[in-house]
């Protein structure tokens, strides 16, 4: 007998005009979401990890100065109009860790939950498999802390998931609505990738689903060639504004000098090598900088970092970032702050995958209707996670983040598929498929909060702390 979890009066025609147009379990999300990324952001007070970067470098479009960073400077812009917005003015230099600035990337990282549950709904899954999906990101312990602090992940990741969803929705969308939500794709994978190279996996995975569609399917050659217009010149152009806007905001000389020219220095007010005559155009700083950002790049690949980690071990979540430590408000007591993630949802899935892959070979018709949407996930996920294979520098847990919301996708249709989940609205097909869907949540509900203390920077003693470290390769 199925479950419905639907009121009484949802039946009703007149209730179903009133129901408002945002299903009630994105407002929930919504709002869990905001509570998690946005409750006592402000702590600790003090910088944390690459804060000391990120901050710096969004100062310093404050005061003009040229600074030099390995990844494209959309995140770090953004972080300095919100500065200028609520008129943070401390220097650049100082020791003053600017918190308030945490709340960008804490807003993107609440958006990003919703964008999530938009993304599984686009590949044609349930409200259930969605909202799993989205709280699996939620609860997501290594995903809140890189939202909670003043750095681009969370930028990176929203404007990344944000151009797959939008172009799925174009996918689906006829007229005038496909080609705005064509180029809203197109401005948010450019947007990615002015925020970090890695970002180049969302217009990768999109290039690849555009020739897929267009080989299926007959399409004019004027749309053909629209559509691909559009997804090639509207992401450079927005990558190539962001570089103007940067050069633009920084003329004066700063601690980015001595990785350029001198030719450009020479442009740079305050520079030694400064001359007022000095005319090197827009074109020549942008190739400039973008070949100087790979051979910085090149630089690092013989440096090591105590809490790097190969890009194979980090499904198994083998190696987290240490990220902050201070004192605790109680004698005996010190607060830490690490970059880890929730092990019920990172080894979960690992054993999620396990059993897909099982149950698909013994009975490979069952997952038929839901194929499609789990080969997009994963040409998503491995878009994203095997280049990886070829970089040589020190790399960290973060990196994952896209392969891991891929996976976490992916596997969510995947059980849901087993688990009778696929339903529409709320009905289960019986109390045991509710069970374990309620079950799941709850347990990973409890996993986010055994590990909060370490999220959050919340007092712990050694003995607190080591009940956290459940492997030797965290400490």
């Amino acid at each position: 007998m199925a479950i419905s979890l639907r009121s009484r009066t949802a039946a009703d025609p007149a209730a179903r005009r009133r129901r408002p147009s945002v299903p009630v379990e994105v407002a929930v999300l919504a709002v869990l979401a905001a509570v998690t990324r946005l409750s006592g952001v402000t702590n600790p007070n003090a910088i944390v990890f690459d804060e000391v970067y990120f901050r710096e470098y969004a100062l310093r479009y404050l005061t003009g100065s040229y600074y030099f960073d390995l990844h494209p400077p959309l995140g770090k812009l953004l972080i300095a109009g919100w500065a200028a917005l609520w008129g943070v003015s401390t220097p650049p230099e100082s020791t003053d860790p600017a918190v308030w600035l945490r709340v960008l990337p804490a807003l993107a990282g609440t958006a990003l939950v919703v964008v999530v549950y938009r993304l599984l709904r686009e590949l044609s899954a349930s409200r259930k498999i969605a909202t799993f999906a989205a709280a699996l990101v939620l609860l997501d312990n290594a995903l809140l802390v890189e939202s909670r602090l003043i750095l681009v992940d969370s930028m990176l990741l929203l404007f990344g998931i944000g151009a797959i969803t939008c172009y799925l929705a174009a996918s689906r969308a006829e007229g005038r609505r496909h080609w705005v939500l064509l180029v809203a794709a197109a401005v948010l994978g450019g947007m990615a990738a002015a925020t970090k190279w890695t970002g180049l996996a969302a217009l990768g995975v999109i290039g690849v689903l555009w020739l897929v569609r267009t080989l299926r399917t007959r399409i004019e050659w004027p749309q053909m060639i629209g559509r691909l217009a559009v997804l090639v010149v509207v992401p450079a152009l927005v990558y190539v504004s962001v570089f103007a806007v940067h050069f633009a905001l920084l003329p004066n000389s700063g601690p980015g000098d001595a990785y350029m020219s001198e030719r450009f220095q020479s442009t740079l007010v305050g520079n030694p090598n400064y001359d007022p005559a000095a005319d090197e155009s827009f074109p020549e700083k942008f190739v400039e900088l973008n070949r100087a950002i790979p051979s910085y790049e090149n630089s690092l690949n013989t440096s090591v970092h105590p809490y790097s980690s190969g890009w194979l071990s980090w499904p198994l979540m083998k190696r987290p970032v240490y990220y902050w430590n201070g004192a605790g408000t109680d004698p005996g007591t010190q607060r830490y702050v690490y970059l880890q993630g929730n092990p019920v949802i990172w080894w979960g899935l690992l054993g999620g995958v396990l059993v897909i892959a099982l149950a698909w070979i013994r009975r490979p018709e069952r997952f038929a209707p839901v194929a499609g949407a789990m080969g997009t996930l994963g040409l998503a996920w491995a878009a994203d996670y095997l280049p990886f294979a070829t970089i040589e520098r020190p790399m960290f847990l973060y990196h994952y983040f896209f392969a891991l919301i891929f996976c976490a996708a992916a596997v969510s249709i995947g059980i849901g598929r087993l688990a009778g989940w696929d339903g529409p609205g709320w009905t289960f097909p019986g109390r045991g498929s509710l069970a374990l869907y309620a079950g799941l949540l709850m347990v990973v509900a409890a996993g986010f909060a055994f590990f909060a203390p370490v999220s959050y920077g919340f007092p712990l003693t050694d003995g607190g702390l080591s009940d956290r470290l459940w492997l030797s390769t965290w400490r």
